[in-house]
């Protein structure tokens, strides 16, 4: 009996053993299964949306990780690595799910999973931005027998992969796959939107047009139904076909599902009125837009395009800029905002460079030059910005005959010239143009334009300028015949005073000297420094200012030079120097930059606080038209300043005005109202002279 029972007891044992793996389907894998196929239905139900179905998708997870895990010899082993694939990719894990589904390809070839294996594994590679991978499987399914929901899949795939890459010809081939043979009715209505955009992008309206119709009859929602009719509109008025495409806009105006969208489709409106000429109609839809204040992006479109209106078609540009400046008023992230804001900045130079001077005995040359180069800016304005070409060829004919002597007159004629050559087509009339230049002018600097435009550098006609010359003694030093490069520099000094080389020509004699003839005393230093009296504010001074500061030792004011920083901007004006009593003192030269920091009685050392600044400004600063013609984006003025103890300004000095004495005026003016913070300060210093540099920033307007 006791081995009977042993007997029992073992075969019991077996049969449990028996019965395991059954009971890792009913305990593990069948949870897995329910868990997947309940987040499965949910996400079909709600058209691939897997928002809220995590949390199946986990469990499934989960649940097949333990058969996986412990149980692979199960017969559900391929079932649990499908469930990990899709659960993965639907997570979000597209590596993991590509490592599961390569699992289940490479060990179950004969699977029932392969299709949807291979169909998600080319899928989590193209979410996993292996792209071009991805393509090549998807165009394996699509090239092999597969179900026709999965080639669609994947020649959807593979269409918007061509779209992106803006290759629309090869997209259309599998977008019409799709909508002809594979595809549900809507994905036959998602690639056909492909096909009409894939035709408007290459500028294909007449078929764009007809794709965007078709549009219609395959029950569109509210959407896709705007966007049909919308490009449809866009699509006839770029085939001239205004009447329709007007139609189409108010066929959406007239159903009150688009209410919303009234602005943008009245602009639609206004723009087929322009196209049609009928600029008033536009006129008064762009003004309702604007009156409305529905929709700031609509309305600052509509200002623009009223902008453009008064410019080009009723030629008034006063009120064009009212609505140019509107826009930004309206919107500043608007769409034109960028554009309108520069028109209206080029409008408004009009009443600069329009400004123009009575020319008499006493009138200088400086003058004379400076009002010829207002003229040419104006004519440049016309021509480049204002779209005004025959204005701009008579605002530049003006120039050449009302300032003959003035330095660019030259130049004006250059660029008249090339104006006949690209705007009448008359190339009769622009070489003449330049051959009277080189007749009237054939000492001009822009001599060599001239003649490399007529193509005669280097013939008989290639000479007279002092650039020729300049060419000359550079060549002379590189062969080291001092002699002659001096001859060619003196030339140019003697006979081409009013040439912009005529200061490189003095610069270089001096510098001759220095380099090749020093003659071992001051004499080189005192040649730049009354080089640099005489001629304060170009760019040969500054390096003449760095020889004199680099040979310039001033022992009993060594504390003064301490102070000297580097020039960041230069100095532009009077140099500063000691008076006359304190000349007496000292014979020694005092560096210009070093004047800045010497109190008025010529014995103090001005304190320097670097974190000394204003923390705002009283008065508004605005940029006189008057400087408008400077050459510089920015400049630095250096300022003495007494602060009392709130940090307001007691008393100020200008250090270096510049020679536009409006421009002083304003900028004194804006210092003298400035707050210092001077929590910062020493006690000591409060109520003492100061050093402040203000870096002034031309306003980007003006610049040219």
């Amino acid at each position: 009996m006791r081995y009977l029972r042993n007997f029992t007891t073992a075969i019991v044992i077996i049969i449990i053993f028996s019965f395991i793996p059954g009971c890792v389907y009913y305990n593990t894998f069948y949870n897995a299964e329910k868990a997947f196929n309940r987040a499965e239905k949910g996400r079909k139900s709600s058209n691939k949306n897997v928002r809220g179905l995590g949390g199946d998708y986990k469990i499934a997870i989960e649940k097949s990780l333990k058969v996986i895990d412990n149980y692979p010899n199960t017969k559900w082993y391929d079932d649990a690595l499908y469930i990990l694939g899709i659960s993965y990719f639907y997570t979000g894990q597209y590596l993991k799910a590509e490592r599961r589904l390569r699992e289940l390809l490479v060990n179950y070839p004969e699977s029932k999973y392969i299709d949807e294996s291979n169909l998600y594994l080319a899928k989590s590679k193209l979410l996993d931005n292996e792209i071009e991978d991805a393509i090549v499987l998807f165009e394996d399914i699509f090239k092999k027998d597969y179900d026709k929901e999965f080639k669609a899949e994947a020649a959807m795939a593979i269409g918007e992969y061509h779209f992106s890459n803006k290759n629309y010809k090869k997209a259309k081939q599998y977008f019409l796959e799709i909508r002809d043979s594979l595809g549900t009715d809507k994905e036959a209505l998602k690639v056909q939107i492909y096909i009409a955009d894939g035709n408007y992008n290459q500028f294909k309206f007449s078929d764009a047009l007809g794709a965007y119709l078709q549009i219609l009859g395959m029950n569109p929602d509210k959407l896709q139904k705007y966007h049909a009719l919308f490009r449809a509109a866009d699509c006839s008025y770029k085939l001239q076909r205004i009447n329709d495409g007007m139609d189409y806009i108010n066929t959406l105006m007239e159903e009150e599902i688009y209410f919303d969208s009234l602005s943008v489709l009245k602009l639609k409106v206004a723009e087929g009125y322009e196209l049609d000429e009928d600029v008033q109609a536009a006129e008064e839809i762009y003004k309702d837009i604007i009156n409305e204040e529905v929709d700031k992006r609509s309305s600052a479109k509509a200002s623009y395009r009223l902008g453009l209106i008064y410019q080009f078609d009723y030629d008034d540009l006063v009120k064009a800029k009212e609505y140019y400046d509107n826009v930004g008023q309206i919107s500043r992230g608007a769409e034109d905002a960028k554009d309108a804001l520069q028109r209206s900045s080029d409008i408004g130079k009009l009443e600069i460079f329009g400004k123009t001077i009575e020319i008499d005995s006493t009138t200088t040359q400086s003058e004379i030059d400076a009002a010829a180069l207002t003229q040419y800016y104006l004519s440049e304005l016309y021509w480049f910005k204002l779209n005004k070409p025959d204005t701009a060829i008579l605002e530049m004919q003006y120039l050449i005959d009302s300032f003959p002597i003035a330095y660019d007159v030259p130049r004006a004629m250059i660029a008249l010239s090339q104006m006949y050559r690209d705007y009448k087509q008359d190339t009769v009339i622009a070489d003449s143009i330049l051959e009277e230049a080189l007749v009237k002018y054939p000492n001009s600097d822009f001599t060599p334009d001239v003649l490399e435009i007529l193509g005669l550098l280097g013939t008989v006609s290639d000479s007279g300028y002092a650039l020729l010359n300049i060419h000359k003694a550079e060549k002379f030093i590189e062969q080291e015949e001092i002699d002659s490069a001096r001859y060619y520099y003196q030339y140019v000094v003697d006979n081409y005073e009013e040439s912009n080389f005529y200061l490189q020509a003095r610069f270089a004699l001096i510098w001759l000297t220095e380099t090749f003839e020093s003659p071992g005393d001051s004499s080189v230093y005192f040649a730049y420094t009354e080089f640099l009296d005489s001629f304060p504010n170009n760019d040969w001074a500054r390096e003449a200012r760095k020889k004199t500061s680099a040979s310039s030792h001033v022992s009993s004011r060594q504390n003064v030079q301490d102070t000297i920083q580097e020039n960041e901007g230069e100095p532009w004006g009077d140099q500063f120097k000691l008076d006359s009593k304190e000349k007496e003192k000292s014979d020694e030269y005092i560096d210009p930059m070093a004047g800045i920091y010497i109190s008025i009685d010529g014995d103090s050392i001005l304190n320097v606080d670097k974190d000394v600044k204003p923390s705002r400004f009283t008065e508004e600063f605005e940029f006189p038209v008057e400087a408008y013609t400077v050459d510089w984006r920015q400049y630095d003025f250096y300022f003495q300043i007494k602060l009392d103890f709130s940090g307001e300004v007691e008393d100020y000095r200008l250090m270096n005005p510049t020679p536009i004495e409006e421009l002083n005026i304003r900028i004194e003016r804006y210092i003298a109202g400035a707050e210092f913070e001077v929590s910062t300060m020493p006690l000591e210093q409060q109520g003492k002279w100061q050093v402040y540099k203000y870096r002034f920033t031309k306003p980007r307007e003006f610049n040219q």
